[in-house]
């Protein structure tokens, strides 16, 4: 498979990261977690005979697009619910499986609380199903599986309002194994198919596009802004902004009309610049009008260290660089821009 171009891995991983390509795997320590990931993932995670072996998040490649996130278990002594629920605050999942193996407990419904008030999709296992008897021999295993199904809806019951029930399964004999497969696959195809709409449509790439030309401020006007100026070191710019959009020398040769440089830009605005007579203040005006709007700035802060290079160089001298500077990049942005629409036409056609 040929390797994607860097600036397409990027926007890929720009659009992945505003979707939901992952569904957590959370539960009862003893759940066997783990074990049902490498069934359901053909993977290898780890698993150990210790109750909290899972002490961060892991995750597997289940299908082309999704992968499934092994959580630690609930309720442990290293994992306390308020870590537990900094974990879950800090991944961007939607979707959970929350397995059991044993009765519903007090831990087990406040980490479900608090997925409920976060507005997460949840789907119920009931593990190793396999093991579940009933030691005084009364009730078969339908019988007891009914059971299960009994006690969740009754603990549910306040916490999310429609009917639950288990999806019961085990490694050993690979029971329910096909239809948590198809629970999996039928949430994967639904996000997948809106991943593909986010990166075709135009608003992401321009999301994405405003993304790296605001970032590209701090790169360029760093505290050694004023010795480039001074020494007209415009390489290092441009190699600074190409690398920033991730484009490379053979995008421009087969992008642009021609294959221009900021010195040559600059040789053109001063060119341009050399009938027009300003005052300082209203050259200082034009230099924060050019950022602000080059670099979609809000603030006028950021701008202050631009300004006082510029005024220890000479203002006169230094405009005609910033207009060559933003006019460069916005040539290297077309040039993605291009790139991405590009790919944005062949993403996933069959």
């Amino acid at each position: 498979m040929m390797d994607k171009h860097p600036l397409i891995s990027a926007y890929t991983s720009f659009v992945r990261n505003r979707s939901n390509d992952k569904i957590g795997v959370i539960g009862q320590p003893d759940a066997g977690k783990s074990a049902l990931i490498n069934l359901l993932c053909e993977s290898k995670a780890y698993i150990s005979v210790q109750t909290d072996a899972t002490l961060d998040t892991k995750a597997y490649a289940y299908n082309d697009y999704g992968y499934l996130v092994d959580f630690p278990g609930v309720g442990t002594e290293v994992m306390t619910v308020k870590k537990y629920k900094k974990i879950i605050q800090n991944v961007n999942i939607k979707h959970y499986l929350y397995v059991f193996s044993s009765k519903i407990k007090a831990v087990d419904i406040e980490i479900i609380k608090y997925l409920a008030k976060q507005d997460k999709d949840i789907t119920f296992i009931y593990n190793k199903v396999d093991t579940l008897i009933d030691v005084q021999g009364e009730d078969n295993k339908e019988a007891l599986i009914r059971d299960k199904d009994v006690e969740l809806n009754v603990m549910m019951k306040e916490i999310i309002h429609k009917k639950q029930s288990y999806t019961f399964t085990s490694v050993v004999d690979h029971t329910g194994i096909d239809s948590l497969k198809y629970v999996l696959d039928e949430i994967f195809v639904t996000e997948e198919t809106l991943f593909i709409s986010r990166y075709q449509d135009n608003k992401y790439k321009e999301s994405y596009l405003n993304y790296k030309t605001q970032s590209a401020f701090p790169k360029l006007f760093t505290p050694s802004f004023k010795t480039i100026l001074l020494k007209a070191n415009y390489k290092s710019l441009e190699r600074t902004i190409m690398e920033h959009f991730k484009i490379q020398e053979e995008d421009i040769i087969e992008h642009a009309q021609k294959c221009i440089t900021i010195q040559e830009l600059i040789d053109e605005f001063e060119q341009q610049n050399s009938d027009k007579k300003v005052s300082k203040a209203m050259a200082l005006t034009k230099i924060v009008q050019l950022l602000r709007s080059s670099f979609k700035i809000k603030s006028v802060n950021p701008i202050s260290m631009v300004v006082t290079s510029m005024l220890e160089v000479g203002i006169s001298n230094a405009f005609p660089v910033l207009q060559a500077i933003s006019k460069y990049m916005n040539e290297i942005r077309q040039i993605a821009d291009d790139m991405i629409v590009e790919e944005q036409k062949i993403y996933k056609q069959q």
